[in-house]
């Protein structure tokens, strides 16, 4: 569903459609991320080149520290799917970084598991 300016005026319409983003693409190069995948840049915006798409720069940006694929995505206010790919990209370019979330490193998280309760909260 797409936002409703009328109702959050901070937001703003997609003029671009998200397969346009993808250029058509609808499968990421590589293994299937989990949505639970932790995501982390490991370079900054500044570092990016110059002719980088506004989407992986804004994905950049929320990366610092860390963030899983579905906090990114509604952050993005972009399909899951869409995100996976351009995060795919990404990580194929050595730009971001997916943490395997079955490791035992992630599990015993602390942050993210208190993110993740924070989270159920909210709802």
């Amino acid at each position: 569903m797409w936002p409703n300016p009328r109702r959050d005026p901070g937001r703003h319409p997609r003029i671009v459609r998200p397969y346009v983003l993808t250029r058509g693409r609808t499968h990421a190069p590589g293994p299937v991320l989990p949505l639970e995948t932790g995501v982390r840049a490991v370079t900054t915006i500044e570092m990016l080149p110059m002719d980088s798409a506004p989407e992986s720069r804004r994905i950049v940006e929320l990366c610092q520290p860390s963030l899983s694929l579905a906090e990114l995505a509604a952050r993005l206010m972009l399909p899951v799917g869409v995100v996976r790919v351009l995060v795919a990209d990404l990580v194929e370019a050595a730009i971001l970084a997916a943490d395997d979330p079955h490791s035992a490193e992630v599990a015993t998280d602390l942050r993210l598991l208190e993110r993740l309760l924070d989270g159920i909260r909210a709802l």
